[in-house]
């Protein structure tokens, strides 16, 4: 018999063709299982907003994996994963080149006020008057990142190519980067023209970037984030760009996903995506194939090359 799995977000259709051969596959993504199939499933797809949360666990009394569709697992009951001997894994690595492409697109977005010039285009007011903004330059800045993992790096490429100097906070120095190393997330912040959050998250990471970080950062600077939502105090963000204390900021990842405040949405000098940064054909399909992968090996009993160690 082959082993039944639940499947609760979209896949790229071929690797969806060839889940669907390997496996007995219960797909319910805008609807809920029936509560008579749960206490078969051995697997579970999902991703970074769904998760795998208690409530989903306690459901589902014979998971043996949680195998997520993308890079996320901040609403995976991890403790309860642990306490049953459930294994995580996550499509590592999958979606770092289009992920940092979207922090520089976020940034080039609130910097040059493209969405806002679109506005200005669509609502018929070229033809009355002058665009009434200027932009800022995101060339020859003083850059900081925040995590220097895979997707740290490529951001850090891509806008070194713009004549920016760039530095990075982490846990610890990386010697295999020439970048250079600020120890202190405060004296980044105080340093940068541009403040980039790439950090993978975690509870010593929620609301490090507070209301002084964000002053630290200042008027003229701006602030992306396409790590995790939960890094960024929200209210201290809204206050900030409210009274002009930071220039704008590009948000791809929210505290409470999908709920955003209405106070973030009123606001001109943010952009905003629904956490897509990885979004795309190609890396919707590396990350399709690292859960096949996935389901493959643990229940042909081979180790799992991107299992998170509980």
């Amino acid at each position: 018999m082959k082993p039944e799995i639940l499947q609760l977000v979209p896949i790229n259709k071929s690797i969806q063709e060839q889940i669907n051969q390997n496996f007995t596959n219960h797909i319910h993504i805008d609807d809920l299982p029936p509560p008579d199939i749960l206490h078969k499933i051995e697997a579970v797809i999902t991703n970074g907003v769904i998760g795998a949360p208690t409530d989903m666990l306690n459901t589902l009394p014979n998971l043996k994996l949680i195998t997520v569709h993308g890079v996320g697992y901040d609403n995976v009951d991890i403790e309860l994963a642990k306490e049953r001997n459930i294994k995580l894994s996550i499509a590592t690595g999958a979606p770092t080149q289009d992920v940092a492409d979207m922090a520089i697109g976020l940034l080039l977005d609130v910097a040059r006020q493209l969405t806002l010039r679109d506005q200005f285009i669509r609502a018929g007011r070229w033809t009355k008057e002058r665009f009434p903004y200027q932009g800022t330059s995101i060339s020859n800045k003083k850059v900081g990142i925040m995590g220097m993992g895979p997707i740290g790096r490529a951001i850090a490429q891509r806008i070194e190519a713009f004549d920016n100097e760039v530095s990075y906070t982490a846990r610890h120095q990386h010697t295999d980067v020439k970048w250079n190393f600020v120890p202190s997330l405060l004296d980044l912040a105080k340093q940068s023209d541009i403040f980039i959050v790439a950090a993978s998250g975690g509870d010593n990471s929620r609301k490090a970037i507070n209301k002084k970080i964000i002053e630290a950062i200042g008027e003229h600077g701006f602030l992306i984030n396409i790590g995790r939502g939960v890094t960024i105090d929200e209210e201290a963000l809204i206050e900030c760009l409210q009274n002009k204390k930071l220039a704008g900021a590009g948000l791809d990842v929210f505290a409470n996903e999908p709920h955003v405040p209405q106070a973030l949405k009123n606001l001109p000098n943010i952009v905003m995506a629904p956490h897509s940064a990885g979004a795309t054909y190609e890396t919707a399909k590396k990350i399709a194939l690292k859960v096949l992968r996935s389901l493959d090996d643990y229940f042909s009993g081979k180790e799992l090359p991107d299992e998170v160690k509980l």
